[in-house]
C-alpha cells in the first residue's frame, strides 16, 4: 500500500473518529447511569439517546469509512452503490433524521419547563413513549428518502473522502429536497426555543430570585444549566448541515482532499454531546468512575454483583445456626487478663453490705 496523502489524511480521521468513539462510550455508560439507574433529571433519557446516535455513528466511521479511505476501496463491494453500501448509508441517514428531531425535541423541552413551567408535560415515562415514537418515524423518513425516492441515495464516498448522493443523469435529486427543508426547520424551531428561553430569564431573574424558595432557585438553575448545553449542541448541529451544503461549492475546483473536512467536522459534532457532559456538567463528572461505570454493567446483567465478605463473630454464627426463632438475651463477656467491672462491682457490693 503506498503511502499517499489520502491514506494520510484516513489515517488521521481514524485517530479523530476513534477517540470520539472513546469519549461517547464514557458519557453513555455515565448518562445511562444517571437516566435510568438513578433516575436524576428525563434531560439525561433524551442524551442518552443523543449520546448512543453518536456512538453509533462514530463506530460505523472507525469500521467502514476510516478503512475504505486508507485502502481506496469500498470494502464490502466493488461498486459505489451496491445494497451493502446502500445499507451503511442508509444507516447514516437514519441516525441523522433521529438526531435532527431530537434537537427539536431538547429545544421544545427546556421551553416547555423554563418558559412555560410545566415539569409535568416531559417525565421519565413520556420521554421514553416519545422516544419510542420516534424510532420508527425516524425509519419511515430514512426509507422514504433512500429506497423510494427516484433519486438519490447518500452513501460513505472514499473516493471524496466524505459522502455524498449518489446522482442519476437526467434525474432531480428528490433526496436533497426534503432533507435540506428538515434540516432547516429543525434548526430554526430550536433556534426560536433557545431564544425565548434566553428571553424569559433575562426578564424574570430579578423577580424569581426574590420570589423563589431556595428548592426552586436550585432547580431553576439546573434547568437553564441544561438549556445552555443543549443549545451548544444546536450550534455544532447547525455548523455541519450548513457546512455539509457549502463545502462542496467552496472546494469544487480544488483538490479532492479538501472534502475531508465534511466528515472531521461531523466528528466533532458527534464529540460535542460528550465534551460537554463530560467537561461542563458536575453530575456526569461526579459519576465517572470506573467503580460507578462498572454498576452500569452490573445492572445490565453484563457482570455480576461480587458476594459480599461477611463478619461473622459467635452472635452471628449462632443466629445462622439455629433453626426455631431465637429469643435475644444479653451476653456478658468477662474478658480475661484485664479490667473487670463487674466483679468490682460484686466486691463493692459485698463492702456495702458488711458495712451495714
Amino acid at each position: 500500500m503506498q503511502f499517499s496523502l489520502k491514506v494520510f489524511l484516513g489515517f488521521c480521521f481514524g485517530i479523530l473518529s476513534g477517540t470520539s468513539l472513546i469519549l461517547n462510550i464514557f458519557a453513555l455508560f455515565t448518562v445511562f447511569r444517571l437516566a435510568f439507574i438513578l433516575r436524576k433529571n428525563h434531560v439525561y433519557v433524551i442524551a442518552f439517546f443523543n449520546i448512543l446516535s453518536d456512538v453509533m455513528q462514530m463506530t460505523m466511521s472507525v469500521f467502514f469509512l476510516t478503512p475504505s479511505i486508507i485502502t481506496n476501496s469500498f470494502l464490502i463491494s466493488t461498486r459505489k452503490k451496491s445494497p451493502w453500501t446502500l445499507a451503511f448509508g442508509s444507516a447514516f441517514m437514519f441516525l441523522w433524521y433521529f438526531e435532527t428531531i431530537t434537537q427539536m425535541i431538547m429545544a421544545f423541552d427546556r421551553y416547555v419547563i423554563i418558559c412555560l413551567r410545566k415539569h409535568n408535560l416531559f417525565t421519565f415515562t413520556s420521554t421514553l413513549v416519545m422516544f419510542s415514537l420516534l424510532i420508527p418515524i425516524s425509519f419511515v423518513i430514512m426509507y422514504h428518502s433512500q429506497y423510494m425516492n427516484p433519486c438519490c441515495a447518500f452513501l460513505f464516498d472514499q473516493e471524496y473522502l466524505s459522502y455524498s448522493y449518489y446522482p442519476i443523469e437526467g434525474v432531480p435529486n428528490y433526496s436533497d429536497r426534503f432533507d435540506l427543508p428538515l434540516n432547516a426547520s429543525s434548526s430554526i424551531i430550536s433556534a426560536i426555543c433557545y431564544i425565548l428561553i434566553f428571553w424569559t430569564v433575562h426578564n424574570s431573574s430579578a423577580t424569581f430570585s426574590t420570589v423563589e424558595g431556595d428548592q426552586q432557585k436550585v432547580r431553576r438553575r439546573r434547568d437553564i444549566r441544561f438549556a445552555i448545553q443543549s443549545s451548544l449542541l444546536l450550534v455544532f448541529y447547525i455548523f455541519v448541515w450548513v457546512l455539509f451544503r457549502v463545502l462542496p461549492i467552496l472546494l469544487a475546483d480544488r483538490h479532492v482532499e479538501w472534502f475531508i473536512l465534511v466528515p472531521i467536522f461531523y466528528t466533532i459534532n458527534c464529540t460535542s454531546n460528550a465534551i460537554i457532559y463530560i467537561f461542563f456538567n458536575s453530575e456526569v463528572q461526579s459519576h465517572l468512575t470506573p467503580y460507578k461505570l462498572i454498576s452500569v454493567l452490573r445492572y445490565l446483567g453484563i457482570t455480576q454483583t461480587p458476594t459480599p465478605v461477611q463478619n461473622r463473630t459467635i452472635a452471628s454464627m449462632t443466629t445462622l445456626s439455629s433453626v426455631a426463632p431465637i429469643t435475644h438475651v444479653a451476653i456478658r463477656f468477662i474478658p480475661a487478663r484485664k479490667h473487670q467491672p463487674f466483679r468490682s462491682i460484686g466486691l463493692l457490693q459485698n463492702m456495702n453490705q458488711s458495712v451495714v
